[in-house]
């Protein structure tokens, strides 16, 4: 008898929350059943949409975040680089063939304090990601120029904001990325996959 009075209470218990949860029904419900719903599509929407993120800054990061390599990374001659709406203007000098006082110059502009000399092969490699990092900024700043120039103020007869080629192709992709298009990227396919 117990066991029948447990399973009834389970059973009511299971309905009402089925019909709490019944988001297609044509009654009206009462302003606790409504609250209950927004409450849980809310947390669930929230909840999904923090994992959706997790996952694709796990995949991003693991197939597009390599280093730059030494031999592809290039630094500009002129600091600040320009930076003209439209295309890219590619840096010039090749890392493997800049001086040292280059080197040192350019980490200096990018506020990186330290010594960095061509024979070591660890502080080339922090120079090429430097390099590949400032190059994300350069394409961001234009970006976001030509997103405000688009949408905010309309105008017309603007330059799109062509990135520059990718000195590693699609392996340090996202080392070539500034901070707030990684986050406009994400941000798209956080909603494409929770789409």
């Amino acid at each position: 008898q117990l066991c029948n009075i447990r399973y009834s209470l389970l059973h009511l218990e299971l309905e009402l929350t089925m019909k709490l949860l019944d988001f297609s029904s044509s009654q009206c419900p009462t302003t606790s059943e409504f609250s209950f719903r927004v409450t849980i599509m809310l947390t669930v929407w929230i909840f999904v949409l923090f994992i959706v993120d997790r996952i694709t800054k796990s995949f991003v990061t693991f197939f597009w975040n390599h280093s730059i390599p030494i031999d592809a990374a290039r630094i500009p001659s002129k600091l600040p680089h320009p930076n003209p709406p439209g295309g890219a203007i590619p840096f010039d000098i090749p890392l493997l063939k800049a001086s040292d006082e280059q080197i040192q110059a350019f980490m200096a502009f990018r506020g990186k304090s330290g010594r960095y000399q061509k024979e070591d092969e660890g502080a080339l490699q922090q120079v090429a990601d430097s390099a590949a990092e400032y190059k994300g900024l350069l394409f961001q700043e234009r970006t976001m120029k030509w997103i405000d120039d688009h949408f905010r103020l309309h105008l017309s007869d603007i330059k799109y904001p062509y990135v520059d080629r990718h000195w590693n192709g699609w392996s340090s992709f996202w080392t070539e990325t500034g901070p707030l298009i990684r986050k406009m990227f994400i941000s798209s396919m956080t909603v494409i996959i929770e789409h």
